[in-house]
């Protein structure tokens, strides 16, 4: 009795260690293409950084705004040109973080940003 309750036990405990084995053994190993280079990055330097952009993104604000008084639109576009690419880079950051409240806010926020210089960027360039 006891011999079969042990092969009762080990029967399935030895099916579930087969299968956690991977399905292709004899082939190469699978490379990732590419990491994110934020994937490493703490949600302190995340953070940093994101605000980093928010500062780089105001001073480009000032100077779209002064280059519009002056009606000079094609500063006006490349500067929103280079807004957007600072605004994409600040969504990426704000992808990795870890903590989902603070990930959604800054999400909420910097896409609403994105569209309005997507937008600038179509306006200015026509």
């Amino acid at each position: 009795m006891k011999r079969l309750h042990a092969v009762f036990v080990a029967a399935p405990l030895c099916l579930f260690v087969d299968s956690c084995g991977s399905p292709d053994s004899g082939s190469e190993p699978r490379v990732i293409d590419s990491v994110s280079p934020y994937s490493s990055l703490s949600d302190r330097e995340l953070t940093a950084r994101y605000f980093a952009r928010l500062v780089e993104l105001q001073s480009l604000y000032e100077e779209m705004e002064a280059a519009n008084k002056l009606r000079d639109y094609q500063t006006v576009h490349a500067k929103a040109g280079d807004g957007l690419e600072k605004a994409r880079d600040a969504r990426n950051l704000a992808r990795h973080l870890d903590d989902s409240a603070s990930r959604r806010e800054r999400l909420k926020g910097i896409d609403r940003i994105v569209s309005d210089l997507e937008h600038l960027v179509r306006v200015t360039g026509s």
